[in-house]
């Protein structure tokens, strides 16, 4: 399969690319600066552009069979669009060249999940991670609209523990933990490029 990777250089997105590349599917990566992608490989193309300048995310779309949105803000707490701005160019371009199958990471708490979460983690998103969870709002809300095969994952907090294989996936499903190992988010995403299992739905990943 090919599969377009948009957000490749956070730690979420080179685990994706990792375990794409290791199980033989052919990978576009879209980053801003290719030297912070540390990984070579016969089926890796590296794109480097900017979310906001729609040519090039297009660009990296054409010919696609799936892409895997996991855009970020790194570590900033400051207000940002850059997930919404970001997804919905993406989908513009998936419209563009008939690409139709979207996987996007946002984040447990968001949309209908905000129930699921305890009371601290409630204060938690409300207070220091305002400004995200509004770009996760809105970026989910153009990705149901979009009128792609669409399947959001949202992870509870996460680590960068290796992959298990072990984890709970379901919509809104409380978190026993609330931590996830990014490893085992890649692998519930190449799974369901895969599968298909989950289209049109919002899930929560968890242990």
């Amino acid at each position: 399969m090919k599969i377009s990777v948009f957000g490749a250089t956070g730690n979420t997105g080179l685990e994706i690319v990792k375990q794409a590349l290791s199980q033989g599917h052919i990978v576009t990566a879209y980053v801003r600066n290719a030297a912070r992608l540390p990984i070579e490989h016969d089926h890796l193309t590296c794109i480097i552009g900017d979310v906001f300048d729609h040519a090039s995310v297009a660009q990296a779309i054409q010919g696609q069979d799936a892409v895997i949105c996991a855009l970020g803000a790194g570590s900033s707490l400051k207000k940002t669009t850059v997930r919404t701005a970001g997804t919905t160019s993406i989908i513009k371009g998936m419209k563009e060249h008939k690409v139709n199958r979207l996987m996007v990471i946002t984040a447990m708490g968001v949309g209908e999940s905000w129930n699921t979460l305890s009371p601290f983690n409630k204060f938690f998103f409300a207070t220091l991670l305002k400004s995200s969870r509004a770009d996760h709002e809105s970026q989910e809300t153009a990705v149901k609209e979009s009128g792609v095969d669409w399947t959001i994952v949202r992870p509870s907090g996460l680590t960068d523990d290796p992959r298990s294989g072990v984890y709970e996936v379901g919509e809104n499903i409380l978190a026993k933990t609330s931590k996830i190992a990014r490893a085992d988010v890649a692998d519930l995403i190449i799974k369901e490029l895969g599968e298909n299992a989950l289209i049109g739905k919002a899930v929560t990943i968890t242990n």
